[in-house]
């Protein structure tokens, strides 16, 4: 009855873990450019007793946080600081308490120091990986090849200076995991060298790739999964006091 019970906690822990990375897609499906988590590897440890195995099992993590690198949903906003992405290049950004990192973020915006920024306060960089300091301008336009162009106060109708260009770069997404600060980075820590392979559409916003619908499926599919389970320890636990019944018969 122990191996039986064993096995049940164990994936109960593992639905856990599942439940974790659920809630973090939903949390997150309306937030631009956000990819979706993806289940860990797992693998099973055991405990010992005297150098022999035992039917007590714990579950493992294996591997590194990966995730969907499928494209969100295009939406033309029409705002002048929306810029999406429209093939499989990232943006580097700045994040205020980390290291350089990629996103797909394009909900731009300009903080209080006139630099570029995306939704949440990410430094947006250069193809130098530096920030981006805006002079003063009236009007802002996003060439495809992701040259930043400002319309300076003064400036002739449709006379535009060039102020830099995004940065960007195309890994391969095996090459990429989320750390954990959830930025997505090599899997040794770094990032990739800049290649500008981005193609740019100004006024145009990239959604998560999250599907609302298929995850909140994955939840009820997660808490059948669990009730089997719980359904499987008060079963064991019956077993166990019947044959305990059982031994205390009289002979």
């Amino acid at each position: 009855m122990d191996r039986m019970v064993q096995t049940a906690l164990s994936s109960i822990t593992g639905l856990k873990d599942l439940k974790f990375d659920l809630a973090n897609n939903l949390a997150n499906a309306n937030v631009p450019g956000f990819r979706r988590d993806l289940p860990n590897e797992g693998n099973a440890g055991f405990l010992s007793s005297l150098n022999q195995a035992t039917a007590r099992i714990f579950p493992l993590e294996t591997g590194d946080r990966i995730f969907s690198s499928e494209v969100g949903q295009l939406q033309n906003t029409g705002v002048e600081t929306d810029v999406a992405l429209l093939n499989g290049a990232y943006l580097f950004i700045q994040p205020p308490d980390g290291e350089v990192a990629l996103s797909r973020r394009g909900d731009f915006g300009v903080d209080t120091e006139n630099r570029l920024v995306d939704g949440v306060g990410n430094l947006v960089l250069s193809d130098g990986l530096q920030p981006i300091v805006l002079p003063p301008f009236t009007a802002m336009k996003f060439s495809d090849n992701g040259e930043v162009l400002v319309h300076q106060p003064g400036a002739l109708p449709g006379d535009f200076t060039s102020i830099g260009f995004l940065g960007s770069a195309s890994p391969p997404s095996n090459s990429l995991t989320k750390s954990l600060d959830g930025k997505i980075r090599n899997l040794d820590g770094s990032v990739p060298d800049v290649d500008q392979s981005g193609l740019f559409a100004q006024g145009v916003l990239e959604g998560s790739n999250v599907n609302a619908i298929e995850e909140m499926v994955f939840n009820m599919d997660m808490q059948r999964q669990f009730e089997i389970n719980v359904k499987l320890i008060k079963q064991a636990e019956e077993i166990d006091k019947s044959g305990t019944k059982l031994m205390g018969l009289p002979t």
